[in-house]
């Protein structure tokens, strides 16, 4: 409890945490590493997204009797890894050069961002898309060869349920973790009485208006 007359005076204990709290928030460097279980969930995504594509698309391009839709296939994964990798580059790029001190900016470069949500929503979609096309070709071949039909079909089947799990997990997660949470707290600001604060610029005011009027009586 702080003394009277430092009640009187205006004047309060110094609040240690408070002020090792605003130092912090001081620190741009720091802004990069701010809620780091989220971040370290994401960056997990990232890199298994990377080996998964990765080792995908090599399977396919060194298998033996590759056609041209193996090719094809390995191709587009290798592509997708190099994006996926390309943003965890550039992130680290402009963490360690310090470029970037807008809180705003860092919120949407950093893993757990909004281009990181991004980032998993084009892989996903990309790969369902491509996968459910392999398909449609599989179908409509006229004159389908055994081996060749089936790898074909097995292939656009895995894209497209590794595709689909890929933005099921992400809805989720945002159910779960961004959308419950902000409709449980609007629920709770909705039952919490509003307050009303009556300023002391409008009292000096009102107090100018007495002042006159009792003048004018006069």
């Amino acid at each position: 409890m702080p003394e009277l007359s430092e009640i009187t005076s205006g004047r309060f204990p110094a609040n240690r945490f408070r002020i090792q709290q605003g130092i912090l928030e001081d620190q741009v460097e720091l802004w990069w590493f701010q809620d780091l279980k989220r971040s370290i969930l994401f960056y997990s995504v990232a890199l298994v997204l990377v080996l998964g594509t990765e080792v995908g698309g090599i399977v396919l391009i060194s298998t033996g009797e590759s056609g041209e839709w193996r090719l094809g296939v390995g191709i587009f994964l290798c592509l997708l890894t190099l994006v996926i990798l390309f943003k965890q580059l550039l992130t680290s790029a402009l963490q360690d050069m310090n470029c970037v001190r807008n809180r705003a900016q860092i919120d949407k470069l950093r893993s757990g961002g909004l281009i990181d949500y991004l980032l998993i929503v084009f892989t996903g979609f990309t790969i369902l898309t491509y996968g459910y096309v392999l398909i449609i070709l599989v179908n409509s071949d006229p004159y389908p060869s055994g081996r060749t039909w089936n790898d074909k079909l097995i292939t656009g089947v895995i894209l497209t349920v590794v595709g689909s799990i890929i933005l099921f997990s992400l809805l989720i997660y945002v159910l779960i973790f961004k959308l419950i949470p902000y409709i449980a707290a609007r629920s709770r600001n909705r039952g919490v009485p509003s307050v009303y604060t009556i300023s002391g610029g409008n009292t000096e005011g009102r107090q100018r208006e007495i002042s006159s009027s009792t003048a004018n009586l006069l």
